[in-house]
């Protein structure tokens, strides 16, 4: 992703010219320049090839061929031959080795560090004390601390570190520079000899030859250094970025969890992206701090020669000009920031909204997003707007100063008494030209050093984050977990500085705020729980019964003793009326949650986790049990108490974590790289989750590509490659974190008995090693196990109560008995003795089918490592489309496009006018001031000087009106571009979303819009205004000396073949740079949000090998692109010095002609001045053209997916007539009929559907079952017409759904999703982005599904309402304007699908789908939201898949799905009475407890 306000680029050997400062004035914020970077040559060098002693021929040949670039060569004729360039033909030049990306990163990582430990001595230093006696020796002490406090410890630069690690070559640059800008002010000294030599009639043509000699051999040396000055420090300027973003993606995969809290992938994206490249930008221009004073200096001194002390009246010009610079400066700094942010904010809602664009198709919300997006868009376009009508008005202001040093001086000169002369006058002038140059790039330079130092501070900030930090084994001897007393908080909670970056006190402030809430909820929490057990051990006295266990109040505190139920709460009854409390307690009154204490997550928790047993969790909602496994994986800030893990890690999440990769891959995880898999044990893992079955539907097995996120995989698929994960990473101690939600009954089963009780507890191929498992999981089913070692039941946040299931059932009033007891009362009941006896024999056939396969295992693993072996051979299966990368030059249509999107057709003529006016400017002032030194005398003087003076003021002032009309035609384009490609994006089938990486979508919307919003008008006016300046030149020349133009035709027509040899390839390079960054993005994005399971598994190193092997990529293609430019600009410039030479042998042949004229030679001597800027003019018009037609293939990319193909229409014509016919709230009444429907999510896949046909009448309520894969979620898919049918239809109320508008018809229907979204905002926001309900309805709705409660509605509550009230005291809803973090991080997944269920509450419609809407939530309150659901839904048609069937067995019809066909369809009764598949998964759900 491009820079905002990059350095301008514009080469120094430019400044002999008045247009060069106009070309580095309006291309500040090209990024993808000239960048020449080492050859490949110097490998070869490296290797031997140069240095092998061979003969003076071929040293020679060497040392030509790195001069002028010829190794680059062969890619340009490749590029012509093929009329394109593919990946592999990058490797015609090979990467140097010293740019590697792995060979980089340890340079800098070894001076990083150092760099830490020096800072971190300081720090250790300054704060150590002495512990002296005596009085002069505290005396000393207290002078040694004065000292110390007048330099304080400096922190760790990164400055210090990036000048270590690449300082020496850049440094060495400056020696190339030093020599080629003493070869500027030859020029000038050439054109002033030649005109004295002009005006000689005498003088003999060896002095005119030897003048032309000289001119000749300065502009040689000057291309050649400045040449390899620009290929040292883009060499320099690519490490740099390299390391950089090598850097912050490590450091993204160790960053601790406080500090993601405040670092969106969005920031970090950027700071990737544009804060790197604004890095490497700077490399070329820094060495501006010194050689352009250098330059000053020079200048002013010739021109003392020159024009004696009037070149004084020029200083003062320049003295003055200093402080505005540094106003001006620190303007620009603060503007960019500014910037920044906006630039951050825009790209973070970005990507959320692309990454979430299914659940938004769902809700029909895609204009309420797009408008949100828009509001980002324009926010971010006016900061632009302000910071470059800014950037225009300093470079007018820079662009004036030049000018007013030169008619300050003329002023001086002329007021002294003096008269002008040509030859004085244009030596000036070329002075002055010179001058231009680095009285611009000074204040430029110290801009961009603000810039960049902006971009340093907040990389260096970010490297500096606080790190993940593994829990340490402690003193545990044995593989375990050990937590004592432990009280933690999510920082996920600390408020989130708002706006542009503060400064540090104010974050050591609210650091500062954050502690001091922390700690007053440890005090509270603590003050809690003395009341509670000052209460308990009263009521104790009074009750002469009750359990021994209950009889001391410390038996409540001690968790480690053995036998009976463990119980560190009183009963519940007496915890809810304490947690009503009143206003003087500190409570709000109207929640009766007191804030403080809701800032904990784990209150005093005691648990341990010995070698070889299994540990179940289970809890209420947001009752604590994920945030138990992110403790014991370190995400989470411990504020009391010890804890110690020892032992190797595997994690699953309860969303699990899924890259863009084959399932092999993502099962393999962090051992993909390893050399020698075990095939074995993948076999295994495969078995023992039950994936068998899902690899034989798939063509190419477990090579097939899963999508981003998973999102190509059902939810119990998703769910059993994360556990195949764990099983293979063998690991000591498995966290598993509610596995068995995403899955059916019998594959619940079979998970727990072969994976979770099996596999992870003890491996088949170790079964002598001991491994231990902790389960959170809602399926107490299963908890009676005997390899259940015990059940921690957690509650608010609290061990409740711990002990065995027999212990804890037994226990008539512990929480746990009272989940058996809701599952007892909404389980699926009894059958009849054949029914048992069928399970039996189900079970007995089940236990001959494993012995099957046990011994046949052996073979089955052999088959499967030829099988891999076999398929590593052949390519995987493409899930993932490749990047669009058109070939070619890019269309007319696509420069008709962007002309169209900046206003219309006529814009390009408005742009050559206003820079045809600009350009006329210029020469005439040049002209004036020939005519001015021939033709004035005495007192007219000072009237040539005011016109000249005039002429000058109106150059500037309309090249600040150029700028500003290129800025605003480029924003309006920039603007159009990316609202017509977000709108069809919004529009776009949900099919270009499952085979299109979010990153690659992204790119478009950051790096590509850049482009279009800068790069492309900068470079648009460069080329125009060399176009019209080389027009000029020639036109000036060919009046002067018409034999001129002869020797400007074959030139020019070299040219012209240069630049059709270079474009082709150098256009085919860019295109491969930009489809070479997309997947540095995807990558970023889809590892932040899983870094705790990338931690986990310890596959850090894995993703970096990844992340390297991308980058090596991108940075090969930008290498070439660089070194393209790099090879066109010395043949250009080598050719282009002959123009120089020819114009001065035509002036020294006329010089028998001229005769000593004067008049003749001043105009010899302004032909010769021209000719000094043609070369660049050319050089600058051939690159511009490139960079141009390069940069069109952004607006190319971006047209692409403007154009890509939608959904069908958000309205149709027929939606007012069907809304007014059937009345507002009529439609539907919710009759579905699927008649003969056939699905297939792609035209080149299988149907999912095939033919189903069913009849749901109006007001049913249909349980919907079947296996992975059978098609049940596809209904829903079918339904909203997420895709469309590939035959049949689909009725609702007898009215195709084919005829509905998306919008009418997906508003109608409420669907809650099988994976929680909620997006960053607010709660309000989530539950109403459209603001339709009123805050009393939105209450409602909260308090109904209980992430809402009034003190009125807690008083009095009883037991049975406790599940949904216990989400009170633990992160529950305190209002509608509660923060949400990006994805909802801030709230637990059962809290997540709770407010995803507020939010179908909301939409009263009359049919709802619920696609395993409970199946991250406990059994209680999955049980009391389906009672509200059929409260609220009563007449509404609610289609339900689950995998509990005990929250189906009450449905009117039961849909069995079977290979997208309806295996069964009829009423629950009939299905059991007649057997079959329904009554198989009954009886497998009844033998499980579902």
């Amino acid at each position: 992703m491009p820079v905002y306000g990059s350095i301008p680029k514009v080469s120094p050997e430019d400044a002999n010219t008045n247009h060069v400062a106009d070309n580095a004035l309006n291309h500040v914020a090209k990024t993808e320049e000239e960048t020449p970077l080492l050859p490949p040559a110097s490998s070869a060098a490296m290797s031997g090839n140069c240095c092998s002693g061979d003969s003076e021929k071929s040293l020679l040949s060497n040392l030509w061929t790195n001069l002028v670039f010829n190794w680059f060569t062969p890619v340009l004729y490749r590029g012509n031959d093929k009329k394109k360039l593919d990946p592999e033909d990058m490797d015609l030049v090979p990467f140097p080795h010293d740019c590697d990306t792995h060979c980089v990163a340890e340079i800098f990582y070894e001076h990083w560090r150092a760099e830490i430990a020096r800072a971190k001595k300081e720090e250790e230093a300054a704060n150590s004390t002495t512990t002296g006696t005596s009085s002069e020796q505290q005396q000393q002490q207290q002078s040694k601390d004065d000292k110390k406090k007048k330099k304080p410890p400096t922190p760790p630069s990164l400055v210090i570190a990036l000048a270590k690690s690449f300082g020496r070559e850049f440094m060495l640059a400056g020696l190339l520079k030093l020599v080629h800008d003493a070869c500027i002010f030859v020029g000038p000294q050439v054109l002033n000899a030649m005109i004295y030599y002009l005006r000689n009639a005498k003088a003999p043509m060896s002095e005119g030859l030897g003048l032309t000699a000289l001119v000749t051999v300065s502009q040689l040396a000057m291309s050649f250094c400045l040449r390899h000055y620009f290929f040292s420090c883009y060499m320099v300027g690519l490490k740099l970025r390299t390391a950089v973003v090598v850097a912050v993606y490590e450091k993204a995969l160790v960053l601790a969890a406080g500090e993601r809290q405040t670092r969106t992938v969005g920031e970090i994206t950027n700071l990737m992206s544009i804060d790197a490249k604004r890095l490497q930008d700077l490399t070329s221009y820094l060495h501006a701090i010194w050689y352009t004073v250098f330059q000053i200096t020079l200048a002013l001194f010739f021109l003392f020669q020159q024009l004696g002390a009037s070149c004084l009246g020029g200083v003062v010009v320049m003295i003055i000009m200093m402080p505005v610079t540094k106003t001006v400066a620190q303007w620009m700094g603060r503007r960019q920031k500014r910037v920044m942010k906006a630039k951050d904010e825009r790209v973070e809602i970005n990507s959320e909204v692309m990454s979430n664009i299914k659940v938004i198709k769902l809700q029909a919300w895609e204009e309420s997003f797009q408008n949100k997006i828009l509001r980002f868009r324009a926010t971010e376009m006016s900061e632009l707007w302000t910071y470059y009508v800014g950037s225009a008005a300093s470079a007018m202001l820079w662009n004036s100063t030049p000018v007013a040093v030169a008619v300050a001086t003329f002023a001086a000169y002329v007021l002294s008494g003096n008269e002008l002369e040509v030859a004085s006058a244009l030596t000036a002038l070329a002075l002055f030209d010179i001058l231009r140059f680095p009285l611009f790039m000074l204040p430029q330079i110290v801009n961009r050093i603000v810039e960049a130092g902006v971009s340093m501070a907040r990389i260096r900030s970010f490297l500096l984050c606080k790190e993940h930090e593994p829990i340490p084994p402690g003193l545990l001897q044995q593989n375990g977990v050990d937590l004592s007393y432990l009280s933690a908080a999510y920082e996920t909670r600390k408020p989130r500085l708002q706006g542009v970056d503060p400064d540090p006190k104010t974050k050591e402030l609210l650091e500062a705020q954050w502690d001091v809430a922390l700690l007053k909820s440890q005090l509270e929490d603590a003050e809690q729980k003395i009341r509670d057990l000052v209460k308990s051990a009263e009521r104790q006295k009074r009750q002469s019964t009750g359990h021994e266990s209950l009889s001391k109040p410390e038996d409540w505190e001690d968790l480690h003793g053995g036998g009976g139920v463990e119980t560190m709460e009183p009963v519940a009854e007496d915890t809810a009326a304490s947690d009503i409390g009143t206003a003087e307690d500190g409570k709000d009154p109207e929640r009766g949650v007191s804030s403080s204490a809701n800032l904990l997550c784990l209150r005093r928790v005691n648990f341990q986790c010995n070698e070889g047993e299994l540990i179940a969790v289970v809890g209420f909602v947001g009752s604590g049990k994920s945030t138990l496994i992110n403790t014991i994986l370190g995400e989470v800030r411990v504020l009391a108490g010890t804890s110690a893990v020892r032992g190797s890690l595997s994690y699953f999440s309860q969303s699990p974590f899924i890259l863009n990769a084959t399932i092999r891959d993502n099962i393999l995880f962090g051992h993909v790289n390893d050399d020698n898999i075990d095939e074995e044990r993948y076999q295994r893992a495969l078995e023992c989750c039950a994936l068998a079955h899902d690899l034989k539907m798939l063509s190419h097995g477990d090579m097939t590509e899963i999508g981003e996120r998973g999102v190509t995989l059902s939810g119990g698929q998703k769910a059993r490659v994360a556990l195949a994960r764990a099983v293979y990473h063998n690991a000591d101690v498995s966290l598993i974190d509610d596995a068995l939600s995403a899955v059916d009954a019998h594959v619940a089963k079979h998970l727990f008995h072969e994976c979770i009780a099996g596999e992870l507890l003890n491996s088949k191929a170790d079964s002598g090693k001991k491994r231990s498992v902790i389960l959170v999981t809602n399926a107490l089913q299963y908890l009676s196990h005997p390899r259940v070692n015990k059940i921690v039941v957690i509650n608010d946040g609290r061990i409740a109560e711990q002990g065995t299931h027999k212990e804890l059932a037994s226990a008539p009033d512990s929480l746990f008995a009272r989940f058996l007891a809701v599952i007892e009362e909404t389980g699926i009941k009894g059958g009849d003795d054949a029914e048992e006896d069928s399970v039996e024999d189900e079970e007995e056939a089940e236990e001959v089918d494993k012995s099957e396969r046990r011994s046949s295992i052996s073979k089955k693993r052999r088959a499967s490592i030829t099988d891999s072996t076999r398929a590593d051979k052949e390519k995987k299966t493409q899930l993932m489309t490749e990047e669009a990368r058109s070939t070619g030059h890019v269309g007319l249509p696509v420069y008709l496009a962007w002309a169209k999107a900046a206003g219309g057709y006529w814009v390009p003529f408005a742009i050559v006018l206003i820079f045809g006016s600009v350009e006329g400017m210029n020469v005439l002032s040049k002209w004036w001031l020939t005519y001015w030194s021939s033709h004035a005398s005495g007192g007219s003087q000072m009237g040539f000087l005011e016109i000249y003076a005039l002429i000058n003021l109106g150059f500037v002032i309309s090249t600040f009106f150029a700028m500003v009309l290129l800025v605003t035609i480029g924003m309006r384009a920039s603007q159009n571009f990316f609202a017509h490609m977000l709108d069809t994006m919004m529009r776009v089938p949900m099919s270009f979303f499952d085979t299109t990486p979010i990153g690659r979508i992204i790119n478009r919307f950051s790096k590509d819009m850049y482009t279009i919003d800068e790069e492309l008008v900068m470079t648009l006016r460069m080329y125009i205004r060399n176009i019209t300046q080389i027009l000029s030149t020639i036109m000036v020349i060919s009046g002067v000396s018409p034999v001129f133009t002869a020797s400007l035709i074959p030139i020019i027509l070299f040219y012209i073949r240069q630049q059709a040899f270079f474009t082709i390839t150098y256009r085919e390079l860019k295109r491969l740079d930009s489809v070479y960054r997309s997947p540095l993005y995807a990558l970023l994005g889809e590892t932040v949000d899983g870094v705790a399971s990338i931690r986990a598994f310890s596959a850090q190193n894995a993703l970096m090998t990844r992340l390297k092997n991308s980058l090596d990529k991108q940075q090969h293609a930008y290498y070439l692109t660089c070194s393209a430019q790099c090879w066109l600009a010395v043949r250009l410039e080598l050719v282009g010095t002959l123009i120089i030479t020819f114009a001065c042998l035509c002036a020294v042949a006329e010089h028998a002609s001229v005769n000593g004229n004067e008049t003749q030679a001043g105009l010899f001597g302004l032909a010769i001045s021209f000719s000094l800027s043609i070369t660049q003019s050319l050089n600058w018009s051939v690159r511009m053209a490139s960079d141009f037609e390069a940069q069109m293939v952004a607006v190319e990319r971006v047209k692409d997916y403007c154009d890509l193909t939608e959904e069908a229409d958000r309205k149709c014509d027929d939606d007012d007539r069907l809304m007014s016919k059937s009345g507002t709230d009529s439609w539907p009444r919710g009759e579905i009929i699927f008649d003969n429907a056939k699905l297939r999510y792609r035209s080149e896949l299988p149907l999912v559907l095939k033919g189903l046909d069913i009849h749901i009448p109006a007001g049913s309520k249909v349980g919907i079952v079947g296996r992975t894969g059978a098609g049940k979620s596809t209904l829903m898919i079918a339904l909203l017409r997420l895709v469309e049918l590939d035959s049949g239809r689909i009725l609702m109320d007898g009215v195709d759904a084919s005829t509905v508008g998306l919008a009418l018809l997906r508003s109608k229907i409420a669907v809650i999703p099988q994976d929680p979204v909620l997006f960053s905002g607010t709660i309000r926001s989530n539950l109403d982005p459209f603001q339709e309900f009123s805050d009393e309805t939105l209450y409602g709705v909260l308090h109904r599904v209980g992430l809402f409660f009034t003190s009125s509605t807690e008083n009095g509550r009883s037991l049975s309402s406790a599940s949904l009230a216990s989400l009170v005291s633990q992160c529950a809803v305190q209002s509608l304007e509660d923060t949400v973090s990006e994805g909802g991080i801030n709230y637990s997944v059962g809290q997540r699908q709770l407010v995803v269920i507020a939010r179908a509450l909301l939409c009263r419609a009359t049919i709802v789908i619920m696609d395993e809407a409970t199946a991250a939530v406990d059994a209680d309150t999955d049980a009391r939201i389906q009672t509200v659901m059929r409260t609220e839904f009563v007449n509404a048609t609610c289609l339900t898949v689950a995998h509990r069937l005990n929250t189906i067995m009450d449905s009117d019809l039961i849909l069995v799905m079977d290979d997208g066909r309806a295996a069964e369809f009829d009423k629950p009764k009939a299905l059991l009475g007649r057997g079959g598949m329904f009554r198989d998964l009954v009886q497998a759900s009844k033998n499980t407890g579902m």
